[in-house]
């Protein structure tokens, strides 16, 4: 910390260093329309703040939308909310790999239910241990809920787009799965239809010092 009370924030290139979501901290999941913004947004946040853990950008893979992720201390030490979700790390999965791609899948459900939240995360889970075999290309899956109570965020990662879109082409794929249950977790009671899929590729990071 700064004199001033301010971390500094050290920036990574590297992919193999982007920062890895943490259950102790709250996540600022947020939406840009450009990659120019988001590197604007980036900047902004990489001169540093109290409490402000990490922060990393993201462009569009096929839209021209970006995207970035910053991770804070505690939800009264964020700045500059503006709307923005935030949420907390609930459950994930990790494997081996450096990640090309971030894949946001985003989901709504009608009305703020924090166990509802919860128990579609459990149910995608189970789905997962459904599977014979796990897509290839796949690294991670880290999946929070907002604080609202309302959406459920899975921040996954992926060797390459390439690689998901081939994983949700390949024959009796439901989504990323084969499985019946699956289709559970797609007609999962209180969904709305205010969800998304997107990919983006990393382009750069920045971690408290």
């Amino acid at each position: 910390m700064t004199e001033q009370g301010i971390a500094k924030m050290t920036i990574h290139k590297g992919l193999d260093a982007l920062p890895t979501p943490r259950a102790d901290l709250v996540a600022v999941a947020r939406e840009h329309p450009s990659a120019d913004a988001a590197r604007t947004a980036f900047e902004a946040r990489a001169k540093g703040a109290e409490g402000l853990v990490s922060v990393t950008a993201y462009e569009g893979i096929g839209h021209d939308g970006a995207f970035t992720y910053e991770q804070w201390t505690s939800e009264d030490a964020i700045q500059d909310l503006d709307g923005a979700p935030v949420y907390r790390l609930y459950r994930g999965n990790t494997g081996e790999g450096v990640p090309g791609a971030l894949v946001v899948v985003s989901v709504e459900f009608e009305g703020p239910d924090e166990q509802r939240q919860r128990d579609w995360i459990d149910l995608v889970f189970e789905a997962l241990d459904s599977e014979p075999a796990q897509p290839d290309g796949g690294i991670s899956g880290y999946f929070h809920v907002s604080s609202d109570g309302e959406r459920v965020l899975n921040y996954a990662e992926w060797t390459s787009a390439e690689a998901h879109i081939a994983a949700l082409a390949a024959p009796g794929a439901d989504g990323i799965g084969t499985t019946d249950a699956w289709k559970k977790v797609q007609t999962y009671p209180g969904l709305t239809a205010g969800g998304s899929v997107k990919r983006y590729r990393p382009v750069t990071s920045a971690v408290a010092a």
